[in-house]
């Protein structure tokens, strides 16, 4: 993770990671909307939860990505050798399977890194960090300014490891109408990213909100 750290991983991921945490992650979403209410501009946001997010993740583009930010190449054979390794029980309502399942040699490989694995919350900052980046590159997202202009906050959402807020603003009109576009192109595009490295959102578990303002009497 120092290595990673030193590569540049994105701010919008708090989770993790030393120095952050969920009050940090939950204090940057109060103050959001609390400056959109003091502007009295619109803003909208996506929670977005992921379904089994650990147990989806794919561990040959974790090796990958691990090595971007600084793993070695003998380190990152060794781990994924392990996970190859492992024997995997099934744990369900009815308590946990005494016989296990594994990958064999010309199987099709298994997915997933494992629900409790102590390396997940970094190898999940490390991926999760790329996703951000190209959400910010190709969304909008609000931005935030000081009075004076001279100091702005410019993000597309907050996420705290697999919980991300996804957030847009009307920035052209301030009207909820066109909040609502680009929330939706911007949780679309959320969505698109995380299917790409094999997630998917746990729907009952999403929603969406706005604060919109109507003018009346001239205020």
């Amino acid at each position: 993770m120092p290595n990673a750290e030193k590569s540049g991983l994105s701010s919008n991921q708090l989770g993790g990671r030393r120095g952050r945490s969920s009050i940090a992650c939950a204090t940057r979403k109060l103050i959001t909307w609390e400056y959109f209410r003091c502007v009295k501009e619109t803003v909208l946001a996506f929670p977005g939860d992921l379904q089994s997010n650990f147990d989806r993740m794919l561990p040959s583009l974790n090796s990958i990505i691990s090595m971007k930010y600084g793993m070695t190449r003998t380190a990152a054979r060794c781990r994924a050798a392990t996970v190859e390794a492992f024997k995997r029980h099934i744990r369900m309502a009815a308590g946990t399977s005494k016989e296990t399942y594994q990958h064999k040699s010309g199987d099709v490989r298994l997915g997933g890194e494992i629900q409790g694995k102590p390396d997940n919350m970094q190898l999940w900052a490390m991926e999760s960090s790329l996703l951000l980046k190209l959400h910010e590159e190709h969304c909008r997202g609000v931005e935030l300014k000081d009075p004076m202009g001279n100091i702005l906050s410019r993000r597309t959402g907050d996420a705290y490891v697999d919980d991300k807020d996804t957030l847009a603003s009307a920035p052209e009109t301030n009207t909820i109408q066109e909040g609502v576009d680009n929330m939706q192109h911007h949780a679309q595009f959320w969505a698109i990213l995380i299917t790409l490295v094999g997630q998917a959102f746990a729907f009952h578990k999403c929603f969406w909100q706005g604060l919109s303002w109507m003018v009346l009497g001239g205020y």
